[in-house]
């Protein structure tokens, strides 16, 4: 957070934009890995398969959503400067896709585990 507080003094702002790099590190690098490990961790499997070994998919989801940071955070800082440059978009267009294929491997890992609470019956007495 320092860092991002010296990056957009106006003696030290070199046009290179940081401050959306930091937030989309913190929104979509912690807080959403955590979620998404959070939530694999507490809900078990469900069968007789109940390894402790992760499955592809979470592994999937966890090298898409980091592959697609690191598009997204080489080339953020100088969307402002490019912003007719068609690579530049490209790259961001792919990070767009690599995190929506990362949230669909993410729910395909998480569904068949998410269950509804056993009804469990009272006695009528």
């Amino acid at each position: 957070m320092i860092l991002a507080f010296v990056a957009e003094l106006p003696f030290v702002n070199t046009g290179a934009l940081l401050l959306p790099v930091y937030w989309h590190m913190i929104v979509v690098g912690w807080i959403t890995q955590i979620i998404m490990g959070v939530s694999i961790w507490m809900f078990p499997r469900i069968g007789k398969d109940r390894k402790k070994t992760e499955t592809i998919p979470a592994h999937l989801a966890f090298w898409l959503l980091n592959s697609g940071l690191i598009l997204r955070f080489s080339v953020e800082p100088f969307l402002l400067l490019f912003t007719t440059n068609q690579a530049v978009l490209l790259v961001v267009l792919v990070s767009a896709i690599l995190h929506i294929s990362a949230i669909i491997s993410y729910l395909i890992e998480i569904w068949p585990r998410v269950r509804t609470r056993p009804v469990i019956a009272r006695r009528s007495e």
